[in-house]
């Protein structure tokens, strides 16, 4: 570069090692920037960042592996997707070194990683992101959960909907059976026995959600956990 530099008559020039697939996308991501439309390997990789079909394949694997899945399974599935992307962002090898409930910024991450964990996301969710994604949603749990309400959030709304709609048109139902009716007797131990199950699974999913965030956690996280139970500050 210095030899192509120093015969010229440019009265001032800059000479500077720049990684433009990491930058150009961290500096356009709010806007184009005009700034660099004459720099090819700039327009190269903004070119090289627009979503592929294998890109969209992969998003569309990733919807369809958790659609069938709980709440809880869901969210653990993203806390350990966005766990390996920050690994990944940050050169690690292993995600066992993002910590669930550590924060970002304390695991190093900067506005340039920010926005490459943000564009690798918004593949893996087949859904545009905000630039303020890793700000806005500061640990790895944070985001997983933000991640499951963006993919998943309408789909619970409408089966809460439903389930509203399914309730009260029962209790209608039940409102105009006649005391003298055998089968008021039925619908109570039918009812009763409804009752008892949703309360063993509510049960079930708790400890189940104690049992995935165990696993999820850093070491410094387990022992916090245990000094708390223990009654230990």
């Amino acid at each position: 570069a210095l030899g192509r530099v120093v015969p010229g008559e440019e009265p001032v020039v800059v000479v500077a090692d720049v990684d433009w697939a990491r930058f150009t996308p961290a500096y356009t991501s709010v806007r184009p920037s005009p700034l660099l439309t004459g720099i090819p390997e700039a327009q190269a990789a903004t070119a090289g960042s627009a979503v592929s079909d294998s890109d969209e394949a992969s998003a569309t694997a990733v919807r369809d592996q958790l659609a069938g899945q709980s709440q809880d399974e869901r969210r653990q599935a993203l806390l350990d997707l966005v766990r390996k992307r920050v690994a990944e962002v940050l050169g690690h090898g292993d995600p066992g070194a993002v910590g669930s409930a550590q924060a970002f910024r304390e695991l190093g991450v900067d506005s340039l990683t920010a926005v490459e964990l943000r564009n690798r996301l918004s593949v893996d969710a087949g859904v545009k992101l905000p630039s303020t994604l890793v700000f806005d949603h500061p640990t790895a749990r944070h985001l997983a959960a933000f991640l499951d309400d963006e993919l998943f959030g309408g789909e619970q709304s409408d089966a809460v909907t439903a389930l509203v709609a399914e309730l009260d048109r029962l209790a209608s139902t039940i409102s105009r059976l006649s005391p003298e009716m055998g089968v008021r007797a039925l619908a109570q131990a039918r009812l009763r026995s409804m009752l008892a199950e949703l309360g063993d699974q509510i049960e079930a999913d708790a400890k189940a959600s104690v049992s995935q965030q165990l696993e999820a956690a850093s070491d410094d996280e387990i022992f916090d956990f245990i000094n708390r139970e223990l009654g230990r500050s």
